[in-house]
């Protein structure tokens, strides 16, 4: 599998970011993940929610606290510097939280200002982009 991370959204921000995933390429549904096509970049989608199986209590716990009920997108890529572009369209002007994968929850506000301050930020500890 492909590096991965969920952006968790409030519900009415989750279907505009539902709907920008749907416009941003070719988008295809498939049985397990959708796939999104950009370029040189492509991606699998899941919104179906199943990825909350994966987070525990306590992190569930903490996403509410700070951002109420939400729902999750999981994104697979291929490649840092191809999701920095897709992330940059989809959570512009919505609210929600990021997760990195890598311990990290970060609003998406400031998701955009880090891209803003250093435009090859990566949050991979590995970071090769």
């Amino acid at each position: 599998m492909r590096p991965t991370i969920v952006l968790l959204s409030p519900p009415e921000d989750h279907k505009r970011i539902v709907a920008r995933l749907r416009q941003a390429g070719i988008y295809e549904e498939g049985a397990i993940l959708d796939r999104l096509g950009r370029g040189e970049c492509g991606f699998g989608v899941d919104a179906s929610g199943d990825v909350l199986d994966e987070f525990g209590e306590g992190e569930l716990g903490e996403i509410r606290r700070r951002i109420g009920e939400f729902q999750p997108i999981l994104l697979e890529y291929s490649g840092v510097s191809c999701i920095r572009d897709l992330l940059g369209e989809l959570i512009q002007g919505v609210s929600g939280l990021l997760d990195t994968n890598f311990g990290e929850l970060i609003e998406y506000e400031e998701v955009l200002a880090r891209f803003r301050r250093d435009p090859l930020w990566d949050w991979r500890p590995t970071a090769t982009g």
